[in-house]
């Protein structure tokens, strides 16, 4: 039961968090913070570093998948040929090489797992206690639309307040609203063109809009950096070419933002589909390229774990600590090996479907399959559609309890949480200029809860502690 002072902190902090620009719409359009927790999460500082130390060389590796254009049609054109989404994104890439500069804004997202006897280690119990040794593994890497650098800074920062005020532990330091607005702006500099501006493609009914005006306001604090918010219809209609730059309302785009264009919700009518086609046409930096964002498919993940492929573009050491955090993953088209000998992996998965997560080629929460819903979902999938499907093994995270703020109401609830790195990583013709890890950003969710979505209500923003 909470005492009076607990009480008084929960409702004092949601002030706090609104006060700060920690908002979100609900789906009836009301206005409310957004979801976040007031249990900083514990992990070790080996672990922690461990992590960040994994963000440079992810960094790079993007780049290089991203600009290996057979690589990516290889494993990509089959699967086009049965998702009409992909054969949209694919259709809309440039057949010229416009745009010399790459920024890559990336999101690492991993589990810390449970160690299982004879799985990862031998002759290891489970435990659910968070150690140096505990396992690292990769749920996922964004490189579109990779969310919350505005609203998770300003929450680190209430956390901080909070710990000064003995109200909470100490919470490590995270900034990566800085990091981005940063490189952003050396983007520009870089473009070369004055009073450029930058262009967010947005959706038409966004609920995580606070987290984008919060960038776009500090960018315009910070660096005196004017910003235009579109959707993909409106650049078609309000946008065009001028010697090679995009033009939109009159103004020079010298990059390109993507917080849209990775659902086909994003492309209702033919005019998005000219609206992205049109961007691709001309020289302004886009945050992802089509060539990055084709990089974060399920399917380009998959491949790249494994050794074989992943030997040509990283070195061996690299490999080594890639493969570590890589959970197992199959097309349901292949036959993999078991403890039962080999099989197809979709009859595998037919028989094991409570261990495993299904994935379409598809970014944002809500898209994966679980448990029944998976065991429902395989018998309708032809033959040929079983490629487009990833299956991907269930990442036991180590549970814990965390205090959980959803819509002015607290719980402490038995959770998970999932970390996830920002990189930030600016090419020129390929060759890496600047490229660095730029902070966390913590999802906590009770245990029970699969997608992991904060703005679609799934879970809290929050922070890491444990060490000093």
């Amino acid at each position: 039961m909470e005492t009076q002072e607990q009480k008084d902190l929960i409702k004092n902090t949601i002030e706090q968090a609104k006060l700060n620009g920690i908002l979100k719409y609900l789906p009836n359009g009301e206005l409310t913070h957004a979801p976040f927790s007031l249990s900083p999460y514990a992990m070790p500082e080996s672990v922690f570093e461990k992590m960040a130390e994994l963000t440079v060389p992810f960094n790079e590796l993007m780049i290089k998948v991203s600009r290996n254009t057979d690589f990516l049609i290889h494993h990509l054109e089959p699967i086009a040929a049965i998702d009409p989404f992909l054969k949209m994104l694919l259709k809309c890439r440039s057949k010229e090489i416009n745009q010399n500069c790459q920024l890559l804004i990336q999101r690492n997202d991993f589990f810390i797992a449970n160690v299982k006897h004879n799985d990862y280690k031998q002759n290891t119990t489970p435990t659910n206690e968070i150690t140096e040794d505990s396992v690292l593994r990769q749920v996922e890497l964004n490189t579109v639309s990779a969310s919350f650098p505005f609203l998770i800074t300003r929450l680190y920062q209430l956390h901080k307040n909070l710990f000064e005020q003995n109200k909470l532990p100490k919470v490590i330091q995270n900034n990566p609203l800085d990091a981005v607005v940063d490189a952003f702006a050396h983007s520009v500099q870089n473009y070369g063109i004055s009073d450029s501006v930058i262009l967010v493609v947005v959706q038409s009914n966004e609920k995580n809009i606070f987290d984008q005006i919060g960038l776009q306001q500090h960018l315009w604090i910070k660096h005196n950096i004017a910003t235009v918010r579109k959707t993909l219809v409106e650049i078609h209609k309000d946008g065009k070419l001028r010697q090679g730059h995009l033009v939109v309302d009159g103004k020079t785009v010298a990059l390109t933002y993507f917080r849209a264009g990775y659902t086909p919700d994003d492309f209702p009518e033919e005019q998005a589909f000219k609206g992205r086609q049109l961007i691709e046409a001309s020289s302004t930096i886009q945050v992802p390229d089509m060539g990055m964002q084709l990089s974060g498919m399920k399917k380009i993940q998959q491949v790249l774990t494994k050794k074989e492929v992943l030997a040509d573009f990283v070195t061996e050491e690299i490999s080594r600590r890639f493969l570590k955090t890589f959970a197992k993953m199959h097309t349901l088209d292949e036959i993999i090996n078991t403890p039962e000998g080999e099989v197809s992996a979709s009859e595998w998965l037919s028989n094991h479907a409570d261990d495993y997560v299904l994935k379409p080629q598809r970014e944002g929460g809500g898209n994966n399959y679980f448990g029944s819903d998976i065991l429902k979902l395989i018998p309708t999938i032809k033959k040929e559609e079983q490629k487009a499907y990833i299956m991907m093994e269930k990442i036991q995270a180590l549970p814990h309890s965390s205090l959980q703020i959803v819509n002015g109401q607290a719980e402490t609830l038995n959770c998970i949480s999932e970390i996830g790195r920002f990189g930030v990583c600016f090419a020129e013709n390929g060759e890496i200029k600047n490229n660095l890890d730029a902070g966390y950003l913590v999802r906590t969710k009770a245990r029970n809860v699969n997608e992991g979505g904060v703005c679609a209500g799934f879970a809290c923003l929050n922070t890491i502690t444990g060490f000093d």
